[in-house]
């Protein structure tokens, strides 16, 4: 920060005349001589700054519910996205419905019914193939396991998804 720069704040009495931040009084309305009065100093309660601009703080913006969030930028399902809160996914043409697990079905024939897991949790989010027939790849190599990073694409027959992560690190 580069002091000086700033706009000047000065010290005005209530009938505008400027004063040393220092003084209680206006010399000129009171007609007595100014004092500096140094030790215990405030403003006086008529006491009015002008330049001084009131600082607005902003409030943080409130993290996203989602840990991940899906966009599927090729396939049958292109334009569609997918945000992902804490917990097991299950990606596939039909995935089997099973207790602990949301479902994300895509309708496509180069995908398994159960083809892919997702677990999002609050440090990363991994992805576990299920065996598919066709496999899973991220950013064009096969994986059976993979921890998702910011920007991956991954890819299962004909269906790319593109990844965004919100994770809250300590």
């Amino acid at each position: 920060m580069v002091f000086g720069l700033g706009p000047k704040v000065l010290k005005h009495c209530p009938q505008g005349h400027v004063m040393q931040m220092t003084w209680r009084t206006c010399p000129r309305c009171t007609g007595q001589k100014a004092r500096d009065e140094v030790a215990g100093r405030d403003m006086a309660d008529a006491t009015v700054i002008l330049g001084a601009s009131p600082v607005k703080a902003e409030k943080p913006a409130p993290p996203p519910d989602w840990v991940a969030q899906l966009t599927v930028t090729a396939g049958a399902a292109a334009g569609s996205r997918f945000d992902l809160k804490p917990g097991r996914w299950k990606v596939g043409r039909a995935p089997r419905e099973e207790p602990g697990f949301e479902r994300i079905a895509l309708d496509e024939p180069g995908l398994s019914r159960d083809h892919f897991v997702l677990e999002a949790g609050a440090a990363a989010v991994i992805l576990r193939d299920l065996g598919s027939t066709n496999g899973t790849f991220v950013n064009g190599n096969r994986v059976e396991r993979h921890v998702l990073q910011e920007g991956d694409v991954v890819q299962a027959g004909a269906t790319a998804l593109h990844v965004r992560l919100a994770l809250r690190h300590a």
